[in-house]
């Protein structure tokens, strides 16, 4: 059997709980001994983001039928134990509606008839996927393998070195001093406080000086919601989903009622309190992100993925023979399945855009796309969109997502009335779903995230293509897009601005402290009014993620200790290389791999040290691997290919096979 591996694995949210889940199973499979340590302040399972005690009214923007820390059937070679097997979100909905799952912690009669009343589309509280994380530790804990012991440290990990004697190679330091020996060390650290930017420290610096209320990022439910004020003039900057967290702690957190309209059942009536706050809320785009549309599944069922693909990417890769090019060589395949769905879609539902037959409209569209010449595409089509598709419903990617750039308002409340329509038109084209032309060409953008996160991580592109195509213009667009909401926190943004609660600011706000007035000050250069003063600024987003930024006592220390380093990624100018937000790591394939297990999806993350080298058996997971994978916050794919929408478990399971691996063969 060999001797036992001690393992340390800091983090115990859903990724750590998918390193300890795939230990657990191929130490059963192989019979292989490991004694693996968990630290994390929180609660093993739910860990930090999903902890249960938040309120529920802070939903997922991931539907229930879509998130899971446990591989489908047959995804990956080696099963989880018996009661896991297969068991996502869902399937565990449904279990405890009927009766056949016990809750670790047992459910308060409207809690499981909320349950009952989720459907597979719907949205359900973070507090709830908590409750499923929390009983699938549990119910791993208590089918652990006869060769596999687990502890549990509920506390922080604050150090870690190489040790220079005894049989094992690491010894990992927990605050109050307690260290615990390991022969490896699994990093999958989750979200981490940052420090905060130079204009965010001037507006601690100007709230302490001048007796007022600055709120940091953080997780929403850090936040201490009753402090705010009922009925004073509260700025919040940020209109993602942070941002959907506070308007509902503030409004049906404080005695606040939505109704449908009984004539229009997508429009919804706010009935006030009395105890909210006058919101005023800006972002760079000016708009919230986009609902969620209304699909049976995850992704739409008519949806044609026709350019960008696995196999189209490889070839490229292989044809050119140099690191790919995201704006040259990808996007343009992105683009091309955005066009197709876009006009495929209208062409089925509003023959009438078309100034002749659509059917031969989308001939024409088919083959300028299929031209194998592809020069000058971009261009034929919008040729023929001109000719051939009436005006206003002609497709305009660049005002997807930012649908009032470079307009001007007089006023707030003419700029509130603006948006408003456009959010009943995003509620309109949400509810229609596959019928909704915008909503499919938003669908193809997501769809392609799912391929582009396979083609980052096995493919790859320049780093100058990375930083600047990827991270900075193409990543803002698509969360904008495809990252937003459910539909019904659109509706009650539409309602409250109705009601007059919510106001904004406009496109491209600025937020600074006034010194001579004593206040913060917030105006768009768009809304030609007066400038918003307040005593309360919120920052509704979370702290970034990004290791040079972070304040994790443990990375600090490794970093010193030359044990990590976050990566430097070459810009186009090639002077100056550019910190990457994530850890420098290795890619290599699990040790003991066998030539069949060449092509096997997922790899081991080896964290890169000071001397330019890997440390063998320090394993990197999860968020801190943006520096080599993109969407690292999105949850694994209920059912997905491993290779695709369940990679995290891929990588989870080559960390595992690669630990045991030292087991078997004595290390």
């Amino acid at each position: 059997m060999g001797i036992e591996q001690r393992v340390v694995v800091v983090g115990a949210g859903p990724r750590g709980l998918s390193v300890v889940e795939r230990l657990a199973a191929h130490s059963a499979s192989s019979g292989a001994r490991v004694h693996v340590d968990l630290v994390d302040p929180f609660p093993p399972g739910p860990g930090h983001v999903w902890r249960t005690d938040q309120s529920e009214l802070f939903l997922m923007n991931t539907p229930s039928l879509f998130p899971t820390v446990l591989a489908g059937q047959g995804v990956l070679d080696v099963p989880s134990p018996e009661p896991l097997r297969g068991m996502s979100f869902e399937r565990w909905r449904r279990g405890v509606v009927d009766g056949r799952i016990t809750p670790t912690t047992p459910l308060a009669e409207e809690q499981v008839r909320a349950l009952a009343e989720l459907s597979p589309q719907g949205y359900p509280p973070r507090a709830v996927y908590g409750r499923y994380l929390e009983w699938v530790f549990e119910t791993l804990r208590q089918n652990l393998p006869a060769g596999m012991v687990l502890e549990v440290h509920r506390g922080e990990a604050v150090d870690a070195w190489v040790r220079s004697d005894g049989r094992h190679r690491y010894a990992v330091e927990l605050a109050g001093g307690h260290v615990l020996p390991a022969d490896a060390v699994v990093l999958a650290l989750g979200h981490l406080d940052a420090h905060l930017r130079p204009s965010q420290k001037d507006l601690v610096d100007g709230a302490a000086e001048h007796g007022l209320t600055y709120w940091p990022p953080t997780v929403p439910a850090d936040a201490w919601w009753s402090e705010v004020p009922s009925g004073e003039t509260v700025l919040v900057r940020g209109m993602g989903l942070n941002f959907c967290d506070a308007l509902a702690q503030l409004t049906e957190g404080r005695g606040g009622t939505f109704t449908s309209v009984p004539d229009n059942p997508q429009r919804l009536v706010y009935h006030p309190s009395g105890r909210e706050p006058r919101i005023v809320a800006g972002s760079r785009r000016g708009t919230p992100y986009r609902a969620k549309p209304a699909l049976a599944g995850y992704y739409a069922q008519s949806l044609q993925t026709r350019f960008f693909t696995l196999d189209a990417v490889r070839r490229l890769a292989e044809e050119d023979g140099t690191p790919l090019s995201f704006d040259r060589q990808l996007w343009p395949l992105i683009r091309k399945d955005v066009n197709w769905n876009y006009y495929a879609v209208l062409a089925r539902t509003t023959p009438e855009a078309f100034t002749a037959d659509p059917g031969e409209f989308l001939r024409r569209l088919d083959t300028i796309l299929t031209d194998p010449d592809g020069s000058h595409w971009s261009s034929r089509i919008d040729a023929l969109v001109s000719e051939a598709v009436v005006p206003g419903r002609q497709l305009q990617q660049a005002r997807l997502a930012r649908p009032f750039e470079d307009v001007s308002f007089a006023s707030h409340d003419e700029y509130a009335a603006a948006v408003v329509h456009h959010l009943d038109r995003d509620v309109s084209g949400s509810l229609r779903g596959e019928d909704d032309p915008t909503k499919m060409a938003i669908a193809s953008l997501n769809a392609a995230r799912t391929v582009l996160k396979c083609v980052l991580a096995e493919i790859g592109i320049s780093d100058s293509s990375w930083v600047h195509e990827l991270r900075r213009a193409f990543e803002p667009l698509v969360e904008g897009l495809a990252s937003g909401p459910p539909v019904l926190r659109i509706q009650q943004l539409a309602a409250l601005t109705r009601a007059g609660v919510v106001r904004f600011l406009g496109p491209e706000p600025r937020f600074v402290v006034d010194r001579t007035q004593g206040c913060f000050v917030a105006a768009s250069p768009w809304v030609e009014a007066a400038p918003v003063r307040s005593r309360w600024l919120i920052e509704a987003m979370s702290p970034t993620n990004d290791v040079h930024r972070n304040i994790s006592p443990l990375l600090t220390h490794m970093h010193e200790r030359g044990l990590v380093r976050g990566r430097l990624m070459e810009t186009r100018d090639g002077a100056s290389p550019e910190t990457s937000t994530g850890l420098d790591v290795r890619a290599e394939r699990a040790r003991g791999a066998g030539q069949d297990d060449a092509a096997a999806p997922g790899f081991v993350y080896r964290a890169v040290g000071a001397k330019d080298t890997a440390e063998q058996s320090i394993y990197v997971l999860g968020l801190q691997l943006s520096s080599v994978q993109w969407g690292v916050a999105i949850a694994a794919e209920a059912e997905a290919p491993a290779r695709l929408g369940a990679r995290t478990l891929a990588d989870a399971d080559q960390i595992a096979r690669d630990i045991l691996a030292g087991v078997r063969a004595g290390a």
